[in-house]
C-alpha cells in the first residue's frame, strides 16, 4: 500500500533546467502530471482509480490516526471546508499544495512510529 521510499520532485525546482524552453502553461501541466503519478505511485495504485485510492487513504487514515501531530493538521485543514472530519483532512494534505510536505512526515511516521520536529514545523508552515 502507503511507499515510503517516493521521493516527491513535482514541486522542486530541479524539475526543469533554465535551458528549458517551455512556457510558465507547460511547466504547470508538467508539474500537475508529476504531481498525479507521484501521488499514486506513492499509493502504490497503477491508473487512477477513485475507489480504490479511497480504500487506501482510509487504510492509511487508521494506520496515522493516532499521531496527534498529524491529526492537528488534518483538523486544521478540514475545518477551512467548514469540516471535522479528519479523513477528509487526509485527503486535502495530499492535494498538490501539500502533498510534498504531507509525505515526508506520514512516512516518518510509518517508519519509526514519530515525526521530526524539522519536518512537523515544515508541514505547519505550510497550511
Amino acid at each position: 500500500m502507503y511507499n515510503t521510499q517516493i521521493v516527491c520532485t513535482y514541486n522542486t525546482p530541479e524539475v526543469f533546467l533554465e535551458s528549458d524552453a517551455i512556457t510558465d502553461d507547460e511547466k504547470d501541466f508538467i508539474r500537475d502530471t508529476l504531481y498525479r503519478q507521484e501521488l499514486l505511485d506513492i499509493l502504490g495504485i497503477e491508473d487512477f482509480n477513485e475507489t480504490l485510492m479511497n480504500i487506501y487513504i482510509h487504510e492509511l487514515f487508521e494506520k496515522i490516526e493516532s499521531c496527534n501531530e498529524l491529526k492537528e493538521c488534518m483538523a486544521k485543514v478540514a475545518g477551512r471546508v467548514l469540516s471535522d472530519d479528519l479523513e477528509l483532512g487526509l485527503i486535502i494534505l495530499f492535494s498538490y499544495d501539500y502533498m510534498n510536505f504531507t509525505h515526508v512526515c506520514v512516512s516518518e511516521y510509518l517508519e519509526t512510529g514519530q515525526i521530526s520536529k524539522e519536518n512537523m514545523e515544515n508541514l505547519m508552515i505550510h497550511l
